[in-house]
């Protein structure tokens, strides 16, 4: 199937997966129950790094996949090692929801591993979603 605006393909299908990935994304943070660890600290951070890689692929759909996935996983790693540091202005936004969960509120060595995986994931979605655009 020929698609006649492959940008807006592009827009749409990553559209979708962004409004799967925001509730997933809270869900797991949210989690209680069995594997809550595993769960609400390592899938979530697994989900962040897929919706932030799909999201800056939304609007910069033109930049070289392998550049735009890295850049949001150097980006995620940096957050992580600001976590090391302990500013009033850095514990004021981690005070709040959307501050503890953008950046995080406790270091993990372990948590790269799950930002591997969520790059690795993101960047055969997205490839997916070109292939798919271009047919």
């Amino acid at each position: 199937m020929t698609y006649p605006d492959p940008i807006k393909h592009k827009r749409i299908v990553s559209g979708i997966c962004i409004l799967i990935l925001v509730p997933l994304g809270f869900l797991a943070k949210e989690y209680h129950g069995t594997g809550e660890y595993i769960i609400s600290d390592k899938l979530a951070g697994t989900l962040y790094v897929m919706f932030w890689s799909i999201l800056f692929y939304f609007f910069f759909y033109r930049i070289n996949t392998i550049i735009l996935v890295l850049s949001v996983f150097i980006i995620t790693c940096s957050f992580e090692f600001l976590q090391l540091v302990s500013t009033p202005l850095l514990n004021t936004l981690r005070l709040g929801y959307i501050g503890r969960a953008i950046m995080g509120n406790s270091f993990s060595w372990s948590d790269f591993i799950f930002y591997v995986l969520g790059s690795i994931i993101s960047y055969f979605i997205i490839c997916k979603i070109n292939k798919l655009s271009e047919k």
